[in-house]
């Protein structure tokens, strides 16, 4: 485990929340790489399901404001591609590499906490920005 969470740090990733003690979905950190990796994936999912959750709540707040909507919807879809240009950034692969060749069999469970840290803090961005924030908060 001491292993696994050196390799976590040496790639530029922070622990993740299972292997810090947390019980995350029920994750097993003493599990094979194929479930942590399945857990990973799990975990991201969720993720990225309360993230579309949270983004139709703000569109239903926007409802009655087209250029507001427009902009959300522009700013969304710009995120997304920032958010895979930074993954891709963060875990470079080649065309003709394979990152599991680069990264070892961890890479598809810490690509996955990437990405679920992304998705999480653009989450926690729209709903403190756009529902929990009164339009005259400055």
């Amino acid at each position: 485990m001491k292993a696994l969470l050196a390799l976590a740090l040496l790639l530029g990733t922070a622990a993740p929340a299972w292997a810090e003690g947390a019980d995350a979905d029920d994750c097993n950190a003493e599990g094979t790489q194929t479930e942590l990796n399945a857990c990973a994936d799990r975990n991201f999912r969720k993720a990225d399901a309360e993230l579309n959750a949270v983004y139709r709540q703000v569109l239903a707040k926007l409802a009655g404001q087209p250029v507001a909507l427009t902009r959300l919807k522009d700013a969304q879809r710009l995120w997304v591609q920032l958010r895979d240009a930074d993954l891709e950034a963060r875990y470079p692969v080649g065309k003709d590499e394979n990152p599991r060749f680069l990264y070892g069999s961890m890479y598809p469970m810490l690509y996955l906490h990437a990405k679920t840290g992304l998705t999480e803090t653009r989450t926690a961005y729209l709903r403190s920005e756009f529902l929990e924030r009164s339009e005259y908060d400055l």
